[in-house]
């Protein structure tokens, strides 16, 4: 028999502005998560206290004693850390599914997130979410980034790619800057391997029962503003020259290699990568892969944190990095 009215978490492991992760938070909540795992990358991320009026959000702050209990030290690569606690919270949690996101990946549901998995038969262990990824169509609004339009993935292939939407399309996956591949829910109690977009069955020859959820899309806000994008390149980047990290993908690769080309092209690389002109809207509007829609986490903030203020403008996120992350974003010019 299915469940009737199944319950669902989230986990993520974070290192954002504040109100990004408020939002991650309060969005999921109002759609119907039983519990919010959050894992702080950086142990005296401040952050932590934001939430200790949550009875749903479990707050976990990664530290030494954390990774002591559940790895030997501290795992070198930020994925594997996230996979990491991605498995402890899927061993943790109460709730029949746990999905797998980034903070700046928000679930946008047709239809209720629990009626969507009350669907998927006992025998599916994984339902994929489809992503689609914001872009820019001009100048970007100061006062809260969390808007769209949206691009999903083209899936005619690099030939076909290169020639409906030009050059850029080599430095993307499927017209995408960020990933094409979605995330999970995952059905807890399985003998299952949380990972980054997948579970991974336990056993080598085991197949994993994965299908797609009909009425769900992960919008996925690869870079808030400009600046946040060139971060998480710059970032990359350097893992790149010290040999840090895991490989990334091609696509990726190719970002990163044209920041280190031309360091003083980064806003032109974004641009070319991330703002959609009036020519490439009506190519996706004709390929149907533009989607826009009214997302705004706005409400849910307030039912959450009464008491603050979603303070999402470019000012604040930018304010942000060049004070927490001064050190990455001084890479290039160092």
């Amino acid at each position: 028999m299915r469940d009737q009215t199944p319950s669902w978490a989230v986990v993520a492991t974070v290192d954002e502005p504040p109100a990004l992760v408020q939002a991650f938070v309060a969005w999921h909540l109002s759609l119907g998560a039983k519990e919010v795992f959050l894992y702080f990358d950086r142990p005296d991320d401040p952050a932590q206290s934001l939430f200790v009026d949550l009875p749903q959000v479990s707050v976990t702050v990664c530290d030494d004693g954390n990774w002591q209990a559940v790895s030997k030290s501290r795992p070198h690569r930020h994925q594997v850390r996230q996979m990491r606690n991605a498995r402890q919270a899927y061993q943790r949690t109460g709730s029949d599914w746990l999905l797998h996101a980034d903070a700046d990946e928000f679930v946008w549901p047709d239809r209720p997130v629990a009626e969507v998995l009350a669907q998927a038969d006992l025998s599916i262990e994984a339902l994929m979410v489809p992503v689609a990824e914001r872009i820019f169509t001009g100048d970007l609004p100061d006062e809260m980034v969390l808007t769209g339009p949206f691009r999903r993935p083209f899936f005619g292939g690099p030939k076909a790619g290169r020639k409906r939407y030009g050059p850029g399309f080599d430095m993307t996956h499927r017209g995408l800057t960020g990933h094409s591949l979605g995330k999970s829910f995952v059905r807890a109690g399985r003998d299952l391997n949380m990972s980054i977009h997948r579970p991974r069955p336990q056993g080598k020859d085991e197949t994993l029962a994965l299908v797609r959820a009909p009425g769900l899309t992960l919008l996925h806000f690869d870079g808030l503003t400009p600046l946040h994008w060139t971060y998480k390149l710059t970032r990359m980047a350097e893992a790149l020259v010290n040999r840090d990290g895991m490989p990334p993908s091609p696509h990726r690769r190719a970002q990163a290699d044209a920041l280190l080309i031309d360091p003083d092209g980064a806003m032109a690389l974004h641009d070319l990568l991330k703002v959609a002109d009036d020519a490439l809207i009506a190519k996706l509007v004709a390929d149907d892969l533009l989607v826009a829609p009214p997302f705004d986490p706005s409400a849910a903030f307030k039912s959450y944190f009464p008491d603050a203020d979603l303070d999402l403008s470019v000012t604040t996120i930018d304010a942000w990095l060049r004070h927490e992350k001064a050190q990455v974003l001084d890479f290039l010019t160092s």
